[in-house]
């Protein structure tokens, strides 16, 4: 089963994509600071993963970061409200597989979390 990390400050966006995720039939894990995020990240193996940018404790973009220089390379969908950033920059600088503006459309979500890591069966 392909696992999903959703990393989102607001609980009912958790919920909401988690539920979802977990509908299409994907293994969700679900943490709300970076701090908490980067751990999981670490220390287990994820095929996706779902990234907020402004959050408590360790930034997204911190995240981004780290997780490039461990070397991990899994595809990247960033979900923010700073459409903003929305640039080829993030994109490029980062390896950022997609970026959805919020609020975001969940059929384009899942569209995209089928088009990185594909349907899950």
């Amino acid at each position: 089963m392909r696992k999903i990390l959703i990393v989102d400050d607001d609980p009912n966006i958790r919920f909401l994509f988690a539920e979802m995720l977990k509908m299409d039939g994907y293994e969700v894990i679900s943490a709300s600071t970076g701090t908490k995020a980067l751990q999981l990240i670490l220390s287990d193996n994820f095929n996706l993963l779902i990234l907020d940018i402004k959050m408590p404790g360790i930034h997204g973009l911190e995240i981004l970061r780290r997780l490039r220089e461990a070397g991990r390379e899994i595809p990247i969908l960033i979900c923010s409200a700073f459409d903003g950033m929305k640039d080829d920059f993030i994109i490029k600088a980062y390896g950022v597989s997609d970026y959805l503006v919020k609020p975001v459309d969940l059929q384009l979500l899942s569209a995209s979390v089928k088009k990185y890591i594909g349907k899950n069966v």
